[in-house]
This record gives C-alpha cells, sequence and structure tokens, in this order.
C-alpha cells in the first residue's frame, strides 16, 4: 500500500495535470462577447490573470479562498493583505494592452470553517517539516511541492472562498447579487470565468483570453460543495481552466456558487466534473455585505 506522502504525491500530480491541460478558457463555453455578465471581473498580476472574482457589493468581490493565498504556506499573497493593491479588469477580452484598475485591498475574509482548516493546516506543515528538517535540500524543496500544498481536498473539505473588500471603489462595474437559496440535482446553471491563466505564449506574441461562460447541470451537493456536469459527463456542457477559479456559478441570474477545482481532466476528455463552493450553507456568514 502507497504511504500517506506518496498518495497526497500522486493525487498533486493528478491535479496537476487538471489544471494544466486545457488549452482554452471554460473548455466548452463561449466569448462573453455582448458582456453579458460584466461583474465578472479577471484578478491580475502583470500579464497573468490570477483567478476570477464577481463583484457583489459597492466594494466587495466574491472568489475562491486558495486565489489569494499562497498554496505552499497557506498564508495570504502579499497583494491581499491589507493596503495591498491587485489589477482587476471586466473587458470581456484580456491581452497585454488591457486596461486594469488598481485597487487598494481593505482586507480578505474568509469562513470560520475554512480559517480552522488553515490553522490545521499550518500545524501539520510545521509537524512535518520538523520530520523532514534532515532530509537533503532539494528532496525537501520537491516534498514540500508534492504534498505540504494546499490542494483539491482541502477544498472539498472547507469552503473554498473569500470576500476581498476593497477601499477603492469600482463605480464603473456593476454588482451581481448573490442568491442562498438551496440547489438540487438537475438544476441548470452557467458557469463563468476567464479561463486560462497566462495572457504569454513562451516565444510567441501576447494572446488573447476572456471572460466565457457555458452552460451546465448540477450533478450532486454536499454540505460543502456542489458539482456540475462537465465535457467528459456530456460533451455539451463546459470544463472549467486555470484562471475560472474564484468565477461565479450563476443561477436565475444571481450567483449561487463559486469555482473551485475540476477532476478527472486530461488533455483528450476534459473534465467529469467542476465542483463549486455551496454558498447556500453559507446564508449565515457574518461578512456578507
Amino acid at each position: 500500500m502507497a504511504s500517506p506522502l506518496r498518495r497526497i504525491a500522486i493525487a498533486t500530480l493528478i491535479l496537476m495535470t487538471c489544471l494544466a491541460s486545457s488549452a482554452r478558457a471554460l473548455r466548452g463555453g463561449g466569448w462573453d462577447s455582448e458582456s453579458r455578465y460584466p461583474a465578472v471581473l479577471a484578478l491580475r498580476a502583470g500579464n497573468t490573470v490570477l483567478c476570477s472574482a464577481v463583484k457583489i457589493a459597492s466594494q466587495t468581490l466574491l472568489t475562491a479562498a486558495h486565489c489569494v493565498l499562497d498554496a505552499r504556506t497557506g498564508e495570504r499573497r502579499s497583494a491581499f493583505r491589507p493596503g495591498g493593491t491587485v489589477a482587476i479588469s471586466n473587458a470581456y477580452r484580456q491581452d497585454g494592452s488591457t486596461a486594469a484598475i488598481v485597487a487598494v485591498v481593505a482586507d480578505v475574509l474568509f469562513p470560520k470553517a475554512y480559517e480552522e482548516g488553515l490553522i490545521r493546516f499550518a500545524e501539520y506543515r510545521r509537524r512535518r517539516l520538523a520530520e523532514l528538517r534532515a532530509m537533503p535540500s532539494h528532496l525537501l524543496d520537491r516534498t514540500l511541492d508534492e504534498g505540504l500544498r494546499i490542494r483539491h481536498h482541502f477544498a472539498e473539505r472547507y469552503p473554498d472562498i473569500a470576500l476581498i473588500r476593497l477601499q477603492t471603489t469600482t463605480p464603473m462595474i456593476p454588482s451581481m447579487s448573490v442568491a442562498f437559496n438551496p440547489l438540487h440535482a438537475g438544476a441548470d446553471v452557467e458557469l463563468v470565468g476567464f479561463g486560462c491563466a497566462s495572457l504569454h505564449v513562451p516565444g510567441s506574441l501576447a494572446r488573447s483570453v476572456g471572460r466565457r461562460f457555458g452552460r451546465s447541470r448540477v450533478i450532486r451537493v454536499d454540505a460543502v460543495n456542489f458539482y456540475t456536469e462537465a465535457s467528459q459527463a456530456s460533451s455539451e456542457a463546459p470544463s472549467l481552466c486555470p484562471g475560472d477559479s474564484g468565477g461565479p456559478v450563476v443561477h436565475q441570474g444571481h450567483v449561487v456558487g463559486v469555482h473551485t477545482v475540476v477532476y478527472g481532466q486530461d488533455r483528450r476528455h476534459g473534465a467529469r466534473s467542476n465542483m463549486a463552493v455551496n454558498l447556500s450553507t453559507l446564508s449565515n456568514w457574518a461578512a456578507w455585505p
């Protein structure tokens, strides 16, 4: 039987394959050329789309928690600490020349369950580092990359969602309302996001990525997440791609979920399902605006 560390490494490799495989934004979706979802933003660092987000109040963005964290340490990226700055843009196409708003971050808030998960992760990481301190540095770095990172198993257990409170006002970007009505298997939804992250392909000119949306159907719902059909489950359904994380799942015009990760994606078949945080279980979260 494989050791726990080896199982983590294998799971990590699977997820990395999932996240790196699609060459298009929201595989199976279409360009939002008519600005159907102008409240959906790209969170950018230079010419890279880090993640997607959706504006839900005058100075509040909703995104995935893992988008604002360093997956290796579980700590916030510097841009998302109070006083940090992040570039945001709701242009439906993003390229190297797309203008962005440089917004100042007031704070980032996580659900209590996610904060507790981060504490447990930090304790586990400290314990494992102590156990591995005699390991040669090159092996230790590989072990950290393969095993001691926040991965998909974390998002299965804890609600991978964050509210970004901004000091900067963005009146030119509309907001979208959030609904907390429970979803059920069979519900029709739309997935929206900014797709594969990098705006540059090495050795070539800047390429365009942008906001895409696609229709899907809820497969199942649990206490933390719900899962929608992806292209391996239905040829008509979209699969998430790097950069879609943090984008919204929309039902009847309202945000009902936030994209986290996909399962079973490969270069040939796409994904079996897309996972999203189930907002209906977070209606009592005190952070909501």
